[in-house]
Formats: structure tokens, sequence, C-alpha cells
């Protein structure tokens, strides 16, 4: 039923595109990572000692069409949904310790873990199985290869209940050639997922 109710809507978007403005179908919005303790941090008087990149870097309100979309985030950005669940990308570390049964990168791939927690703040018990994370290379594109990895690892399943936050990671490698920098998206596809909203997105560095 989900699946026809979402194919109807797309069909509605194809002759009607003003029935499906993207500020129409917001699933929520970012909680930007340290953004407003920055500036309070850094010295913008009339007096700063900033150099003026600097400044602008620290100090600068951007204008609104030069505001990243709520949907496009950085790791240690917060992305809030509607009804209270909250997910957050905590880190994209290179993995270097493997068990003996784990899967290791080939040597022109470059193997590392994402790291994220999800928070429910909605009354009733959230079930993770019904959301999905995906990856790829963000500096050149290229596709990543799952990598089955025990050692430290913990899988996106279960439930969480109300109130609670739940930890998960996901181990990958990324061809040397595409770079370090990757691209993580989060789908939602329980009953409160908008299915002509866009996914959030975080982009990072392999650290």
């Amino acid at each position: 039923m989900r699946t026809r109710t979402a194919l109807i809507a797309i069909a509605i978007c194809a002759t009607t595109l003003t029935a499906c403005d993207a500020a129409d179908h917001q699933q929520g919005q970012a909680e930007r990572a340290g953004g407003a303790a920055a500036s309070k941090s850094a010295d913008c008087g009339p007096d700063s000692n900033l150099s003026q990149s600097d400044w602008i870097d620290q100090c600068g309100s951007p204008s609104p069409s030069e505001k990243q979309p709520d949907t496009e985030l950085a790791v240690g950005d917060t992305f809030a949904y509607n009804d209270g669940a909250k997910i957050t990308v905590t880190s994209i570390r290179r993995l270097t310790a493997f068990g003996e049964w784990d899967d290791k990168p080939d040597a022109d791939q470059t193997g590392y873990r994402v790291s994220w927690s999800i928070t429910n703040g909605t009354r009733k018990p959230l079930d993770v199985d019904q959301w999905s994370e995906s990856e790829q290379g963000a500096t050149n594109g290229g596709e990543v290869t799952m990598l089955t990895v025990e050692k430290g690892s913990r899988s996106m399943t279960g439930r969480i209940a109300p109130g609670q936050t739940g930890t998960f990671t996901s181990e990958s490698s990324l061809s040397k050639t595409n770079g370090t920098k990757i691209v993580i998206t989060m789908t939602r596809m329980d009953d409160q997922a908008d299915m002509l909203a866009d996914d959030p997105h975080w982009t990072g560095t392999i650290e």
C-alpha cells in the first residue's frame, strides 16, 4: 500500500510540479554543531584581531541563499525529524583493528567505520529496522564496498524506547583513487516518513 501511494504521489508531481515543491515536503530540520557557540567564542567586535577571511568564516552571517539546506549536513550535525526523532552522524574513522574473521580492505582501498546515534524523542518505540544507511564517495564519486566486521561494530537493528538513544556503525571501504571524503545518506521508511521529502545527507572525511 505504501509503495502504491508513493507512486501515485510521484505521478501527481510529474503533472503538477507546484504541488510537490520541496518546501512542502520537509521531514525535519538541521541542528548544526557549534554554529552559534563558535560565533560567540570568536572575537567578532570592531577591535577584532582576526584576519578578514577568518572573520568571515567565524563571524559572518550568510545570506539565506548561501545557507545550506537542512538536508545537507556535516559530521557532528543532527537532523531533527518532525516527530521528535533525531539522528547524528558522529564520526568517520579509519579502520585499523580487525578480528580474526573480519573482512579486511584490499591494499588499494581505505577501510573506515561510520558511527551515528539515534535519539527517540517520540512517545512510542522507534523501530530502526525501518531505517537504512548508505554511503558513497564524495570527492570523485565511487561506490563503497561493505565490510563484515564484528570487532567494535553495532548494526542498526531493533527498537529504541522513548527518551533513549541508540548508537550504531557501518563498516566499508573506498578506493584510494576516490579520496577520503564520504557522503552518508539516511533513509527513513516507517509510517512517519515523507516519501516526497529529501533524505538527510552528511559529508565528512575519513579520519
